[in-house]
């Protein structure tokens, strides 16, 4: 295991470092954050939503099971169960924390300063009525856009930790310590791509703070390394 957690020492940096930057610029989430390339990093974080992320995970699986070596049934069975247990005990322990801390998202904290409604106040009502006064307040709106009104109505919850970036990062991690670097880099660089931007996108559409991808990189890390540890107690993957 020394060798796995020295293997993913330098993307766990790398994926630490957006949110470090962010916190040492002591940037915050305004309306103006939001420029030609927000609709892009919207798509992009639609990729780890419910229910595109089941799509998504799906289609990483297969690659998984693709990539396999020596591939028998009891293998990809094995695949199988590890990978899902691995996304949905991230996601598990997600919404237990999310549940503790009940930390107001940054979009919600510019709501109650730009609208006088406070983050306690909107928190006390319901999923449907929490949409509602989005809905409302930014029906035509001249400086949200719709596709990220729609997108607030969908994400009406706590914030702390990112459930977006905890689903990319594991699966990044899970790509790092299960697949051969040397031999499928190409898939390996593409999920830490991708997590990287989840990351960034979280941020920039006013869904997150620093603290909450620190927090989920951390957590998928973690995961990843119990379960590289298990992958190779069943044999699933080479020594």
């Amino acid at each position: 295991m020394r060798l796995v957690i020295k293997k993913t020492i330098a993307i766990l940096a790398i994926f630490l470092a957006v949110p470090f930057v962010i916190i040492a610029i002591n940037w915050h989430w305004q309306p103006a954050s939001l420029n030609n390339t927000s609709k892009y990093l919207f798509l992009i974080t639609e990729t780890a939503s419910f229910p595109w992320a089941i799509i998504t995970s799906t289609i990483l699986f297969l690659v998984f099971c693709l990539l396999l070596p020596k591939k028998t049934k009891k293998r990809i069975i094995l695949l199988w169960l590890l990978l899902v247990s691995a996304i949905l005990s991230g996601q598990i322990i997600k919404n237990l924390i999310k549940s503790q801390t009940a930390e107001s998202r940054p979009y919600v904290l510019w709501m109650a300063t730009e609208f006088n409604i406070s983050d306690q106040q909107f928190y006390s009502k319901s999923q449907s009525e929490r949409k509602e006064i989005i809905r409302q307040l930014f029906n035509n709106s001249p400086t949200i856009p719709s596709w990220l009104s729609n997108h607030w109505q969908n994400e009406t919850g706590y914030a702390f930790p990112s459930g977006h970036t905890l689903l990319a990062v594991t699966w990044a991690f899970l790509a790092l310590t299960l697949l051969k670097c040397e031999q499928h880099y190409i898939i390996v660089s593409f999920t830490i791509i991708w997590s990287i931007l989840i990351e960034i996108s979280r941020l920039l559409l006013g869904m997150h703070k620093p603290i909450d991808l620190i927090a989920s990189v951390l957590i998928a890390w973690v995961i990843s390394l119990i379960f590289c540890f298990y992958a190779r107690k069943w044999h699933i993957v080479d020594q």
